[in-house]
């Protein structure tokens, strides 16, 4: 596993903590856990074992492992593949996102 630390592997100071990335709690979870909102999807560090398998199946490469963090990048076409894949329910597509893609598209 890419970027994974090892159990004898302290985190690096200087690096930011995946909290740190995506514009903050989702509003959309009240169970207690943090979720990471960026601009199409909810990701929650909590529930990943960071597999890398959403990073993989996304076809705009729009997905990338860092700093411990699953990273949305710009190119989001909203497939809904790394939701539909992803075996701990880490991610979730922003229902406001998915409605807005769907508007464009008519």
């Amino acid at each position: 596993m890419i970027g994974a630390m090892t159990a004898n592997q302290q985190p690096d100071p200087g690096v930011p903590p995946a909290l740190a990335f995506g514009t903050g709690t989702s509003t959309d979870h009240h169970d207690g856990i943090r979720w990471v909102d960026y601009s199409n999807i909810s990701w929650n560090p909590v529930f990943c074992k960071r597999c890398d398998i959403c990073v993989d199946i996304c076809p705009k490469g729009t997905l990338v492992l860092r700093n411990d963090a699953i990273i949305e990048e710009d190119n989001c076409i909203l497939c809904g593949l790394c939701e539909r894949y992803c075996p701990d329910l880490a991610i979730e597509m922003i229902p406001e996102a998915v409605a807005a893609h769907a508007a464009k598209e008519r």
